[in-house]
């Protein structure tokens, strides 16, 4: 009996086992399907921005310099060496207002080509735009490849439609470009317009019917079985950011569970080859999700700090000074008569004088650790970890200076100009203050005191050591 229960708990130990290996590898596909479809997708848009890049400074270069002889000429060359040095490029090109080619890169004289029949021309024709246009795939006249145009109309001087500028972003550079992704990761991919368009595709991709199948499903990876051929797959799609275009990747179930059946040696190799390609998406993905993050803690007026940044970087280095047993000072500024400012020009020049005093309290920092806040309306705080007083107290002074150096101008200041005023507190958290809040209210307290004095001035708080801050920093010097 004992043996019994011991063969039933081993067996179930090892079937749990097992199965969670096999649920271990279909998340993991996910993961990767996920992965490739927003890395791909970023890479195709990557590319077509960089079209739509060249395509808008060639028009603002034939616009310039219009159509003489010596202007297409130099065009030419321009589009020359720009082709050459862009792989994902096949051509670029000038056309008239009838749809003649009068400068292409792939000719040195385009006689007899015309493309009036193209999508871009006959709606950058007919719509006055200044905004990019991506066509459907269309097939080259020079050498019959396949190929999306990015384009942009020319205007006259006087407004009228005057051409087009069009680069064509080569298909088959995707299409080595999903190979070489399949060769490696085992991954069918497509490229797709939003219209159901297939731009590109790897080798042995899904067809059609999966296909719009597989957009119907949520963006995240899924497992699906094909309306095409009944095989059960792992799925993935991402649209581009700027462009009417998707990214599909799908794996088949049954190669990733291969793994799961038997090569357990063989398949660690892969997915460590696959782990490895994970660790590069998902560094791709977390700087964007850092730089996403970033632009929600910043103010969106002043490009400082907000308070909400300001909040945890405060708790963050109060603890940080509280284990290393050094100083820490904050400063509180404050616009002196800003609502007189802004009753007496306005709230777009109160918006512009914030904006100048923000830049200005910003280049007065020193050091990558130092931050700026705006801490609410005119008020902005200043972070200023393992700092004394001494050393705040030389921001303020430069700050002040740099304020009444912009000289931005205040009838109702007695001073005729704006400026600012500044509260300083100081503390070493290991030995005295409770928490940040009262680092705060002392700051806040000393600007209050500055106001007092007659604004254009900083004051220190009174609980705050001044001297032997001061101290401290000479003996250091």
């Amino acid at each position: 009996m004992f043996a019994l229960f011991l063969s039933a708990a081993l067996l179930g130990t090892e079937a749990w086992q097992m199965w969670h290996v096999r649920d271990a590898n279909l998340r993991g596909a996910k993961i990767v399907t996920a992965s490739l479809a927003e890395s791909l997708s970023h890479q195709v848009d990557m590319t077509l921005k960089t079209a739509d890049s060249v395509v808008s400074t060639l028009v603002q270069r034939v616009e310039a310099e219009g159509f003489g002889p010596d202007s297409l000429q130099r065009l030419y060359g321009l589009m020359t060496s720009l082709a050459a040095a862009l792989p994902a490029i096949h051509e670029m090109g000038l056309i008239d207002e009838d749809g003649n080619a009068i400068v292409k890169s792939l000719l040195p004289h385009p006689v007899g080509k015309n493309y009036s029949e193209r999508d871009y021309f006959r709606f950058l024709s007919t719509h006055d735009t200044r905004e990019v246009f991506i066509g459907v795939p269309v097939r080259s006249k020079v050498d019959g490849s396949i190929n999306v145009t990015v384009s942009r109309r020319v205007n006259a001087p006087d407004g009228r439609f005057a051409g087009v500028v069009v680069t064509s972003v080569s298909m088959d550079f995707f299409r080595k470009l999903f190979e070489s992704v399949q060769d490696r990761s085992g991954a069918s991919i497509n490229l797709v317009m939003d219209n159901g368009t297939l731009l590109a595709s790897s080798p042995a991709s899904f067809g059609s019917s999966e296909l719009t199948a597989l957009l119907t499903l949520p963006t995240d990876a899924t497992e699906y079985v094909s309306p095409d051929d009944g095989v059960r797959r792992v799925g993935s799609y991402n649209h581009l950011s700027r462009y009417p275009m998707v990214a599909v990747v799908a794996q088949d179930s049954a190669i990733v569970l291969r793994e799961w059946r038997g090569q357990l040696i063989v398949d660690s190799a892969i997915m460590l080859c696959v782990l490895v390609l994970i660790a590069v998406l998902g560094y791709r993905v977390d700087r964007a999700n850092r730089a996403t993050q970033l632009h929600a803690l910043r103010d969106g007026l002043t490009e400082l700090a907000n308070r909400r940044c300001f909040n945890e970087t405060l708790e963050r280095e109060f603890k940080r000074a509280a284990r290393s047993r050094l100083p820490l000072s904050l400063i509180m500024v404050d616009i002196d008569l800003f609502k007189s400012f802004n009753d007496r020009y306005g709230h777009p020049a109160g918006d512009t004088c914030l904006r100048t005093i923000s830049a200005t309290v910003q280049s007065v920092l020193r050091r990558p650790s130092d931050l700026a806040a705006r801490y609410g309306g005119e008020e902005i705080a200043i972070i200023l970890p393992e700092t004394d007083v001494a050393g705040a107290i030389q921001i303020v002074t430069d700050l002040m200076l740099a304020v009444r150096a912009r000289a931005i101008p205040h009838e109702g200041s007695a001073h005729g100009i704006v400026t600012v005023s500044a509260g300083i507190a100081s503390c070493n958290p290991a030995r005295r203050d409770a928490d940040s809040a009262q680092l705060v209210e002392k700051a806040d307290a000393a600007l209050y005191a500055a106001k007092a004095l007659g604004r254009n001035a900083f004051t220190v708080h009174a609980a705050t050591d001044t001297a032997a801050s001061v101290a401290k920093r000479r003996e250091a010097a």
